[in-house]
């Protein structure tokens, strides 16, 4: 049973999340975590909704399975994924499967093998939600991690397994943990 401060609590923090979905959802949301209740509980304030989340993330790891492109760019479109053309999407890459509407490919952008696009967060004192977008011909690498609220610029190229905490610039290559931009001298060829 919830104490009445953190009613009032959860009551700000979904009026917050409805605000945001609602306003374009330009930068990242950050909550913070309360112990009179989880995010779960501001995400999906109904049974229903979390019942249908909880069909869209099995639907998102299905998919995630798929071994070739084609099948899940059109299955990621149904599930509100933005994906331009002529995108490919390599084996065992993993999609968010809280919201995958929140992550947009744009044309000819490459998803390296076991890449993760990962639209929220969890720590100790926060929750984050943010969009993730994948410029025009961007390629992030195999294995590379990307963070919630982040942007990869056109023609950026990402490193294997590299971990993108902040956006990337046009035409920049990064690597490292966490991703860093590379000088002329150290770009792969």
């Amino acid at each position: 049973m919830l104490s009445p401060q953190d009613r009032q609590l959860l009551a700000e923090d979904r009026r917050r999340f409805r605000e945001w979905l609602q306003g374009g959802a330009d930068r990242p949301l950050t909550m913070p975590r309360h112990d009179g209740y989880a995010p779960r509980r501001v995400l999906w304030p109904t049974v229903f909704s979390r019942i249908r989340q909880d069909l869209r993330s099995a639907a998102v790891l299905l998919i995630n399975m798929l071994p070739v492109s084609p099948p899940k760019v059109f299955l990621y479109r149904l599930l509100g994924m933005k994906i331009g053309r002529s995108v490919y999407i390599a084996p065992g890459v993993l999609m968010d499967p809280l919201y995958p509407a929140l992550i947009t490919l744009e044309d000819c952008c490459f998803l390296g093998v076991g890449c993760r696009l990962l639209t929220h967060e969890i720590t100790a004192g926060n929750f984050r939600l943010g969009r993730i977008r994948v410029c025009r011909g961007a390629v992030v690498g195999g294995f590379a991690t990307v963070r919630s609220g982040v942007t990869v610029g056109a023609r950026a190229t990402v490193g294997f397994n590299s971990f993108v905490n902040r956006d990337v610039p046009e035409g920049t290559t990064v690597a490292g943990v966490p991703a860093r931009p590379l000088t002329s001298s150290e770009e792969p060829e």
